[in-house]
C-alpha cells in the first residue's frame, strides 16, 4: 500500500507541475526509449521505498544510490531529467508508463506476499 501512495504522490507532484507550464515540446536529442523510462521510475521507486524502510543497511546507498541508476541504464542526470520533463509533457503517455510501474509492483508485492506465506506454511 505504502508503494501505492509513493507512485501517486510522485505522479501527481511531477503532473501538477508539468501541467503549468506551456510552449512548444521538443524531443531531446538524447531521449530515453520509453520502455528503458519505464524500468527507471520502476527501479526508482523501488529504491525509494527500500530507504524508507528501517533498519537500514548503511552499504545500501553506495551500492544502490543514484549512481545505480546512471550506471545500470548507462544514462546521466540531465539525459534522465530532460527526458522526464519530455514525457510529463504528455500526460497519456506519463500515465501508460506508470500505470505499468504500478502492474509490474503489484505483482512483484504479491510474489512476496505468497513466498512468504508459503514460507509460513512450510515452518509450521
Amino acid at each position: 500500500m505504502k508503494i501505492q501512495y509513493y507512485i501517486l504522490m510522485f505522479f501527481s507532484v511531477i503532473l501538477l507541475q508539468r501541467c503549468s507550464s506551456t510552449g512548444a515540446v521538443e524531443k531531446p536529442d538524447n531521449l530515453i526509449k520509453e520502455s528503458v523510462m519505464e524500468k527507471i521510475l520502476y527501479d526508482a521507486t523501488l529504491m525509494k521505498t527500500m530507504m524508507s524502510y528501517k533498519p537500514k543497511n548503511p552499504d545500501f546507498e553506495n551500492v544502490l544510490g543514484k549512481s545505480y541508476l546512471y550506471i545500470k541504464y548507462e544514462i546521466d542526470s540531465l539525459q534522465l531529467i530532460e527526458s522526464e520533463r519530455y514525457y510529463a509533457k504528455f500526460p497519456r503517455t506519463y500515465y501508460r508508463m506508470y500505470s505499468n510501474v504500478l502492474d509490474r509492483l503489484n505483482k512483484t508485492q504479491d510474489s512476496i506476499t505468497n513466498d512468504t506465506k508459503s514460507d509460513k506454511t512450510r515452518q509450521d
